[in-house]
């Protein structure tokens, strides 16, 4: 869904001035557009207030087909918004907007700026305007690149629960154009290798999110049919586990198998269904 729909209720703000909101601001089914401002980029959001909704779904973005997108905001999964029973928070990877977009970004920026603070920080400030203040009532998704950002987000979110789908714990796993772009655009050349031992978290966020050790709940959907997730990102996730029990209590592998879908997202219905349990 594009940004455009929106525009007549499109607000720019930064952390401070969306503090500051009123929560009137966010009528129920009404989606509302909100850029927040940082000092490295603007972030689009599109957030949504169920009525008598108790809970709050984020929703990331996983990669764009910027021949649909033409570089403008585009909130994937927002067609479901009337079909999903929490409040939700839908997120567009800053990087794959404007004249110099790029399809898949995964939240990364030049070192030391990083918009993932932003991101978290707009998440809970959003959160309390929508009357859910309990962490254990957030809910972080994605899929494939948005299954990073997810994950990127709970960090911050420790007590919340995230659900992802094929996702990519380590992006420098990804398929060599992809990666290779990143590492030009972010990181100044340098190989993934030399990236990945730099800046472990920025490119693994199971390395971020060992960073402050505390009990994860996450339930990671992942297709065995997929050969790329089945043996190069599951395996990341169980040495993860092996290494790290005293917080992956609560951590779920949930294989399923799909020769149609492959590292594709789950279908509408399933996903959608997922999502609702969590209410």
């Amino acid at each position: 869904m594009i940004a455009d729909e929106y525009h007549k209720s499109l607000l720019q703000v930064t952390l401070d001035e969306l503090a500051a909101l009123s929560a009137d601001v966010f009528r129920e089914e009404q989606p509302c557009r909100l850029d927040l401002v940082t000092p490295e980029t603007a972030i689009p959001l599109l957030i949504v207030r169920r009525a008598r909704a108790n809970r709050l779904l984020i929703l990331n973005n996983g990669a764009m087909d910027l021949g649909r997108s033409n570089g403008a905001p585009t909130f994937q999964r927002s067609s479901w918004w009337k079909d999903l029973a929490s409040h939700q928070i839908y997120i567009c990877d800053p990087g794959t907007i404007g004249k110099n977009a790029i399809s898949i970004n995964w939240f990364q920026s030049q070192p030391p700026l990083w918009s993932t603070a932003y991101v978290a920080k707009a998440i809970r400030q959003i959160s309390k305007h929508l009357g859910v203040t309990n962490a254990r009532n957030r809910t972080y998704f994605g899929s494939s690149a948005g299954g990073f950002a997810a994950l990127l987000q709970l960090c911050a979110d420790k007590n919340a629960h995230c659900i992802v789908n094929n996702a990519q714990f380590d992006w420098t796993r990804w398929f060599p154009n992809e990666v290779r772009t990143i590492l030009n655009l972010h990181f100044n050349g340098r190989t993934a290798a030399d990236v990945r031992n730099s800046w472990p978290y920025r490119t693994n966020a199971l390395e971020f999110l060992a960073r402050t050790p505390k009990p994860l709940y996450i339930d990671y959907h992942v297709n065995m049919a997929s050969s790329y997730d089945r043996d190069v990102q599951l395996p990341i996730l169980e040495r993860f586990l092996a290494v790290h029990p005293e917080i992956c209590g609560l951590v779920c592998i949930h294989r399923y198998y799909s020769e149609r879908e492959g590292h594709n997202p789950m279908s509408i219905s399933k996903t959608i269904n997922i999502l609702n349990s969590q209410t």
